[in-house]
């Protein structure tokens, strides 16, 4: 059977249910009792427990919660346990779990790819390498089984101490035009993991000019390392900060650590392969084999950080900006986040990417507290600081989050670096809600200077002008080119709108505050001020309607008393 994406699962909560209801004479009611018509209601009527529990299942399957669904999927199959198409529902759920059942299922779907693959690392597991190889043979000659078997094979005949037919092993593959360096990295370890340096360095110097990600820059720094060559290692790590300047926090750990072999044993060996494919399956449509190839490596390396990493960013489907997680699916994430330890060489980065999650799931303060532990040891990352900080004033402390703000634009320098935007705006917008707006505008000023084209600055300044009669014409503009670099936000267009209304530009005010509304129906501020513009525009049974409405959209107090003193004015309304 090939390795395959889940299946629809239309048809089998029927098949569960006949397989439940067709019980042997010795499973249901006795013969006497089939001529008393209460107990065979009584029969007919009782909850079906497998159907049941699949039920449930299915639910955690959809809400993203695939632990529940593996318990769930066990307990259905204490009912029907011969039911193949449940046994791989369950087999799935507990793989994608990371559950020991899936190695207590595996052996019950002869044929199916991935169950191979858990025997195989079961018996690699073990010692058993020529066991596993076995298994690994056996894998079918689908595309996606190939392009595992050829690594997995290779590194239990280095377990059976043959470096030699590993390489062999792997060399075919070389040219793969898409998966090429994958096996020149697995067979680079393997050299390096025998002790061949001279077939290593041949290896590694083969993919060293590879784009920079986090395992490879690992890899590659370790190796110079240990080679004697300390400075190329550190260019390799300064190399990964300039891709991917969010890991600049882990750099003193990662030279700290980077004298240390990657891989020690064939086991772990296995689990790199799993997680350099894994890695190179970036197609969205690639999730599921991502996440199973990633629960692989870890049940081979629990300590494996780099594949808990790309795990926990795959759980919340980070690489998609605008999708939303669920709390279940974000509590999965810190899940696989929280076993890395603090002496780890990615502990910083797992430890900022677990505060993110805390603060999204509602708990503010143990983020905060996470991250003071962080900047205990790295008191002088703008990175961390402006990440507490950001924690701080989006739960409504700005007091508390200005101080954070304070160092991290000291930690980045003069002249800030374009980049430090946010951190100047940010300070602003918590230096205008503390009343001080003295000094909040010349911080949104700089933020604009060093990025022109932010709509949301562009917004907040001309805005907080508006709302202060001041520099109306160059808030229009301001605005205007907002709403050029960003049509479709609401808010942006609401704020234009309501500078055309304080520049006595009434229908163009109207037309624009209509667009804002049926962009952001629920905001009571876009509400009122369309409110605002049917007022001016002369139509006040429509005003009326928008401040009721805008009212009912329950607005912060202030703007709440404004509108209660407009239809009170005006209509009589209600004042209080």
């Amino acid at each position: 059977m090939p390795i395959f994406l889940p299946p629809g699962r239309a048809a089998l909560a029927a098949c569960i249910l006949l397989s439940a209801c067709a019980a042997t004479p010795g499973d249901g009611p006795s013969a006497s009792a089939s001529s008393n018509a209460p107990e065979r209601a009584a029969t007919i009527t009782a909850p079906d427990p497998a159907y049941g529990a699949f039920l449930a299942a299915r639910y955690a399957d959809a809400i993203g919660d695939p632990a529940s669904a593996a318990k769930f999927y066990t307990t259905a199959l204490k009912y029907v346990p011969k039911k193949r198409e449940l046994l791989q529902e369950g087999f799935l759920a507990s793989v994608l779990a990371g559950s020991p059942e899936a190695a207590r299922l595996a052996p019950l779907l002869p044929g199916n790819a991935l169950a191979i693959l858990v025997r195989g690392d079961e018996a690699a597991l073990r010692g058993d390498y020529a066991t596993a190889a076995r298994f690994f043979a056996t894998l079918p000659e689908d595309q996606l089984s190939m392009l595992i078997k050829p690594l997995l094979i290779a590194w239990t005949q280095l377990g059976q101490g043959n470096e030699q037919a590993a390489l062999n092993t792997l060399g075919p593959s070389f040219n793969n035009d898409a998966f090429g360096i994958v096996y020149v990295l697995n067979a680079a370890l393997i050299a390096d993991a025998a002790g061949d340096t001279k077939s290593a360095a041949q290896l590694y110097g083969a993919i060293s000019d590879a784009s920079a990600n986090l395992r490879l820059a690992e890899i590659l720094a370790s190796w110079y390392a240990r080679q004697g060559q300390p400075d190329q290692a550190r260019l390799v790590l300064e190399a990964l900060m300039e891709a991917h300047p969010d890991l600049a926090i882990a750099r003193p750990q990662l030279e700290a650590h980077m004298a240390r072999p990657v891989i020690s044993t064939p086991e772990q060996g296995l689990a790199e392969a799993y997680l350099t494919l894994a890695a190179s399956l970036s197609q969205p449509q690639a999730v599921f084999l991502r996440t199973v190839f990633l629960r692989f490596a870890l049940e081979l390396r629990p300590d494996l950080s780099a594949a808990r990493l790309i795990l926990a960013s795959t759980q919340i489907n980070a690489a998609d900006p605008s999708y939303t997680p669920s709390k279940v699916e974000m509590r999965n994430a810190l899940a696989t986040l929280t076993p890395i330890p603090p002496g780890d060489p990615l502990y910083a980065p797992a430890a900022v990417q677990e505060a993110n999650l805390l603060n999204s799931l509602g708990e503010p303060d143990q983020a905060e507290a996470l991250l003071d532990r962080l900047l205990a040891t790295y008191p002088d990352d703008a990175g961390l600081l402006a990440l507490a900080g950001d924690i701080r004033r989006t739960s409504g402390a700005c007091r508390q989050a200005l101080p954070y703000y304070q160092k991290a634009i000291a930690a980045v320098g003069e002249p800030p670096p374009p980049t430090a935007w946010p951190l100047f705006f940010d300070r602003g917008i918590c230096e205008d809600e503390t009343g001080n707006w003295a000094a909040a505008e010349p911080d949104i000023e700089t933020a604009l200077k060093l990025s022109p084209s932010q709509p949301y600055v562009l917004n907040y300044l001309a805005y907080s002008w508006a709302l202060r009669d001041e520099n109306l014409p160059q808030a229009q503009a301001m605005l205007t080119k907002a709403v050029a670099l960003d049509p479709n936000d609401g808010a942006v267009l609401d704020s234009l709108g309501f500078v055309e209304l304080k520049l006595g530009n009434t229908n163009k005010a109207l037309a624009l505050l209509i667009q804002a509304v049926q962009l952001s129906p629920d905001d009571p501020e876009v509400n009122a001020h369309l409110g605002d513009a049917f007022w001016q525009a002369g139509q006040p049974l429509q005003a009326a309607y928008q401040w009721g409405r805008a009212l009912n959209l329950h607005p912060d107090a202030k703007l709440a008393a404004a509108l209660r003193e407009k239809l009170a004015t005006h209509f009589g309304g209600p004042a209080s």
